[in-house]
This record gives C-alpha cells, sequence and structure tokens, in this order.
C-alpha cells in the first residue's frame, strides 16, 4: 500500500507542473501586418500631356455669326440687280469701247483726252458720289444702295474698290493671252514687259479671290463685302432732289420702273404652284 500510495503521490506533481507550464505560456501573438507604404502619385509622362493638349486644340470651335442681311431693308428685285451693273458699267467703262473700235478700224486717232475724259467720269460715279450721296449712277437709276449688315451705308471706298473688278479682269485677261502668244519667253525680253506680265497676274489674285468665296463660302459674301463688314445691295427711294441732273436721274428711273425694267424677271422666279 505505501508504494502504490507514493506512485500516485509522484504522478501528481508531475500532472501539476504541466498544467502549470501550461497556464504560464502565453498564447501567441497575432502577427502584426506591416503598415502599407503610401503610393507616389506618378509623374504625368510628357507624352500623356500632349494627348490632353491635342484634346484641348481639337475641341470645336464656337460658330461665329455669319453676317445676314439688314433688318428693315428689303431685298431688290432681279431687274433691279441687272439694271445697276448695267448702267454702272456703261457709264464707267463705255467710253473704252468706241476708242478700242478705232484702235482696231485703223485709224490714227489721239484718244488722250477721250481716255481722261473718261477716267474722270469712272472716279466721279465710284467715288464721288458714293462720297456724296452714297449711291452710284446705276443705284440712283435702279432706286438701289449698298448697306452694311448693320443698316449703315457702305463706304465709298467700297464702291470703288468693286468697280475696279473689271478693269482688273481685262488687264489680267490680256496678260494672259501675250504671254500664251510667246511661251518662248512668258516674262518678256526686257526687265520692263517682265514686271508689267506680273502685275498682270496678281490682278487676277483678289478677282479670284473674291469668286472662291462668292461661289462656295456659307455667307455668300465676297472678298470686298467681307472687307467692309458685310455689304448688301438693297432697295431705296428716290433721291429726293429736285435740281439739276439728279431731277434727270430720277426721271429716268420712274421711266425704267414704267417699262417693267426694275420688276422680277419670270425666269428668276420660282413657282410654287
Amino acid at each position: 500500500m505505501g508504494l502504490l500510495e507514493k506512485a500516485e503521490s509522484g504522478n501528481e506533481p508531475d500532472k501539476k507542473s504541466k498544467k502549470k507550464a501550461a497556464a504560464k505560456t502565453p498564447a501567441p501573438a497575432k502577427a502584426e501586418t506591416p503598415p502599407k507604404k503610401k503610393e507616389s502619385p506618378r509623374r504625368e509622362s510628357r507624352f500623356s500631356r500632349r494627348k490632353d493638349r491635342e484634346k484641348k486644340a481639337k475641341e470645336p470651335k464656337p460658330v461665329t455669326d455669319l453676317p445676314s442681311f439688314p433688318s428693315g431693308f428689303e431685298q431688290p428685285t432681279s431687274g433691279q440687280m441687272a439694271f445697276r451693273r448695267f448702267v454702272d458699267i456703261l457709264v464707267g467703262y463705255g467710253w473704252m469701247f468706241p476708242v478700242v473700235f478705232i484702235f482696231a478700224w485703223g485709224t490714227d486717232f489721239d484718244a488722250t483726252y477721250f481716255i481722261i475724259g473718261g477716267m474722270i467720269l469712272y472716279l466721279g460715279n465710284v467715288g464721288f458720289l458714293p462720297s456724296r450721296f452714297n449711291r452710284t449712277i446705276g443705284n440712283i437709276v435702279s432706286r438701289t444702295k449698298f448697306v452694311t449688315s448693320k443698316g449703315n451705308n457702305a463706304s465709298w471706298a467700297y464702291t470703288f474698290l468693286k468697280g475696279l473688278n473689271f478693269p482688273f479682269a481685262l488687264i489680267g485677261l490680256v496678260t494672259v493671252l501675250t504671254i500664251l502668244s510667246d511661251l518662248g519667253s512668258p516674262l518678256g525680253e526686257t526687265t520692263g514687259s517682265a514686271v508689267f506680265r506680273v502685275i498682270g497676274l496678281l490682278l487676277l489674285l483678289p478677282l479670284t479671290i473674291d469668286w472662291l468665296l462668292t461661289r462656295f463660302s456659307m455667307a455668300k459674301r465676297g472678298l470686298w463685302e467681307r472687307i467692309f463688314g458685310g455689304v448688301w445691295l438693297v432697295r431705296s427711294t428716290k433721291t429726293g432732289s429736285s435740281k439739276g441732273w439728279l431731277k434727270r436721274l430720277d426721271q429716268l428711273s420712274d421711266y425704267a420702273e414704267k417699262r417693267g425694267l426694275l420688276s422680277e424677271k419670270e425666269e428668276d422666279t420660282v413657282n410654287l404652284d
């Protein structure tokens, strides 16, 4: 019995020591997660900056308002437009036709004074009258005038430069025909002939730009119309003067109206029935 008690008593301290050791051993600590590193902002590459600039550059620009027909005015008829053009060409350049015919006939004729008189008549029609009455002879007879998109009278410089289209076209045509007839030396044999031929070709440049803008632009306004703020041909009344040659021109406009020269032409009207 004594041995059994000793054996049992010898086993108990081992168990107690094991329990104490188990109690003393601390629980394994949780592994601490390392703090996340703050991501530094990436530097934008030059390539991405260029892309942003290209995107900004490609953004559509706001459409500017096109010059519109002035309010408070009426558009002229086709008869008024045709009659104005015919009268202005006749007054400004009519003197050239008899001079050319006389020289072509082979007659020995001194046309110096004739040419000077024609130039004075031309300058008076496109320079003096527009600066004084805001109209040319063609405007007075056809009862029309030129105004800007804001409704103001067009500058006399507009009628002057616009009237140069015909002589520019004539000089340019003669220059082209001269060059085509002498393809061996297109600029001529002398310095003077070369200068005149180059000037003749350059005179065709504003005419070409004017035609392209009138033909293909959205506003259908030519070069000179755009330079002077959008110019339009509108209807007008008589000059109101009862003296001298202005009264004669008003009477001529009355005659043209009675003859139907200022009315709308049938071929220009559209039948909507």
